[in-house]
This record gives structure tokens, C-alpha cells and sequence, in this order.
């Protein structure tokens, strides 16, 4: 049960990470004084779904070694586009749940 939060929190963190910086982003633009306040929350809340990925990948017996070194970097690197390709395109294979609800 405890890993089906930790399964819908990953994805959740995620998607308000990225509400939030569209949000940052649009209000820099427009040059709102609280907007670097926004993108700190975007980068915070960034950082705890980053974790959570990084812990799916390392407990997750499904890939190797070197697969599982290629998308911590992956992620870490690539933050915002690494998790989109990750929640879309990779994350089904990597944790195999496909009973749960995205």
C-alpha cells in the first residue's frame, strides 16, 4: 500500500513542479516582483520528485547496471524533459505496475 503512494506522489510532485514553472516563468515575463519566489517552489518541489524517481530507478530489479546509471543521469540532467520522457515513455517499464491508475 505504502508504494502505491510513493507511486501516485512521484507523479503529482512532478506535475505541480512543472505548473509551477510555467507559472515562474510567466510572471518573470511579466516581471511580477514575488516571480523568483515561484521559481524557488518549482525548484523545491523539482527536487523531491527528482528524488523519488532516483528511488524507483535504484529498487527497481527490471534494469541493469548501466541502464539504471544512464537515466540517473538522464534525470538529473535533463530535470524537466528528463521527466516528462520519463513519466510518459520510460516509467511503466522500469517499475512494471500496470494495474495502477496514472
Amino acid at each position: 500500500m505504502k508504494l502505491m503512494n510513493l507511486f501516485h506522489q512521484t507523479k503529482q510532485a512532478f506535475l505541480f513542479s512543472l505548473v509551477f514553472y510555467i507559472i515562474g516563468i510567466l510572471l518573470l515575463i511579466l516581471k511580477v516582483s514575488f516571480a523568483p519566489f515561484i521559481v524557488s517552489i518549482s525548484l523545491l518541489i523539482s527536487l523531491i520528485w527528482v528524488f523519488l524517481v532516483l528511488r524507483e530507478i535504484m529498487l527497481s530489479p527490471y534494469i541493469d547496471a548501466s541502464e539504471r546509471f544512464m537515466l540517473i543521469l538522464f534525470i538529473i540532467f535533463l530535470n524537466i524533459i528528463g521527466g516528462i520522457a520519463y513519466f510518459y515513455f520510460l516509467r511503466e517499464r522500469i517499475i512494471r505496475q500496470k494495474g495502477v491508475k496514472k
